[in-house]
């Protein structure tokens, strides 16, 4: 996505912010209706991985910053950790996209997860720093790794979708199935 022009950068974040708020709205309120009250994935994160592995472009980070802040609308969790560690792991994923060579679902439902979890330890190390207790860390994290393993599933379909929001169609770079 080296060579988009505005526009399209713009077109594929207004179509993503939509699906975002979608999917918040349902993970926010129709899940809780129908009775699942402690599960709620976090599809910001999966966008952000997308776009970290696909979008080059010296605007990343405000994008992440706006999907982190529509994310924020729905959520306890504020936008200021939530973005910085988006770029912390935009900028990580920078580094070793070239290594990596994943064509495959299962290779992508690998990676997607192998990055939620150093999402989650990066979020999480920073709040408990910043409410100075440790003790529910672990139980949290026991209860994100179902999250994350669902939205490491989606990831190939969901990144498939992502792909036709940023016409995506004919480059080969990044995650793909």
């Amino acid at each position: 996505m080296n060579n988009m022009s505005l526009g399209d950068i713009l077109l594929g974040l207004l179509k993503t912010t939509l699906l975002l708020i979608f999917l918040e709205i349902f993970t926010s309120a129709v899940l809780p209706a129908i009775g699942i009250d402690n599960f709620k994935p976090e599809f910001n994160v999966l966008i952000i991985l997308f776009l970290a592995f696909k979008l080059e472009t010296p605007g990343v980070s405000y994008i992440i910053l706006i999907i982190q802040f529509i994310h924020s609308i729905f959520s306890i969790e504020g936008w200021a950790i939530g973005t910085f560690v988006g770029v912390l792991i935009y900028l990580g994923i920078g580094y070793v996209k070239d290594m990596l060579n994943f064509t495959t679902a299962i290779s992508t439902i690998i990676v997607v997860q192998i990055f939620q979890v150093i999402w989650f330890l990066i979020s999480a190390f920073l709040i408990t720093i910043k409410l100075g207790d440790m003790s529910s860390f672990f139980g949290v994290f026991w209860q994100y790794i179902p999250e994350s393993l669902l939205l490491s599933i989606l990831s190939p379909f969901f990144f498939q979708l992502l792909d036709r929001f940023w016409a995506q169609k004919n480059r080969m770079s990044g995650v793909g199935i």
